[in-house]
């Protein structure tokens, strides 16, 4: 799907290229459509096929068992070796297995947590970047302004995704990982918008885009303690949805409706 649509002189245009984290969202709300509206659920699942046919036909790296960042990141690119954190959804790639069996969606989701994990393993704050490059068996952040901005390498507005991403998987890779970010995040009851990997401070405003998953992985994972975030990332859900700041409203969307379900 192509990634972004807007107004240019006067009518509506579209860029050219796809973004993986836009394409598995798509297919994963498909995926649930075909759940809640189960009289149309062969509509959906064909819709959900074809294009996860082609996330695996055009974003997919089978040398670094990972998702590239969208069809513009080929095999000529230097870009090809490029993770987005964010995109690692094992849930996701659990239910695209499940209507395909096709086993590379097996193979995404056992490398992507291997990476995920690896680079979590190197610092002590668990926290992951927004961009990473990796090979068959090694991750590492990228520099400032690799991909779109100076934070690039930091936990930043990509990589604040992770804990939803997360919270959900019975995978212990997944759990190891997650947990290791919310013991970090627990020590502070003010979680700001962003931190560099060995934990400083980027801001000192707090943001729905980062609180949202934090509020939603604790939730799932109740019994594991954290009851300090539970409480200090309900302010979320204390005044109405913001009409200017699409991420923040849709992220704080997406934890209230799955912490109902």
């Amino acid at each position: 799907m192509k990634w972004r649509q807007y107004r240019k002189d006067g009518r509506w245009v579209s860029d050219a290229n796809s973004a993986t984290d836009g394409d598995l969202f798509i297919a994963m709300a498909l995926d649930r459509a075909a759940t809640v509206w189960p009289q149309r659920a062969g509509y959906y699942h064909r819709l959900e096929r074809q294009l996860t046919n082609d996330i695996l036909a055009y974003e997919y790296n089978p040398q670094t068992r990972a998702l590239t960042v969208g069809n513009w990141a080929t095999s000529k690119s230097k870009y090809y070796r490029l993770i987005r954190t964010s995109d690692v959804a094992p849930t996701f790639f659990d239910s695209f297995y499940r209507l395909s069996h096709d086993q590379r969606w097996r193979i995404v989701k056992g490398g992507m947590l291997d990476h995920l994990a690896d680079l979590s393993g190197q610092h002590r704050t668990g926290l992951v970047p927004d961009f990473a490059w990796v090979t068959a068996d090694h991750a590492k952040p990228v520099k400032p302004w690799t991909v779109a901005s100076k934070n690039d390498g930091n936990y930043s507005y990509n990589a604040c995704r992770v804990p939803m991403m997360l919270a959900a998987s019975k995978d212990p890779r997944a759990q190891r990982t997650l947990t290791r970010m919310m013991k970090f995040f627990s020590q502070s009851y003010h979680v700001t918008a962003g931190y560099t990997l060995a934990g400083k401070q980027l801001t000192h405003h707090q943001s729905g885009s980062f609180s949202a998953p934090i509020f939603y992985a604790v939730s799932r994972n109740r019994d594991h303690g954290y009851d300090n975030l539970f409480d200090s990332q309900k302010f979320i859900f204390s005044k109405p949805l913001t009409k200017d700041n699409y991420y923040d409203a849709t992220l704080t969307s997406i934890a209230a409706m799955e912490r109902m379900n």
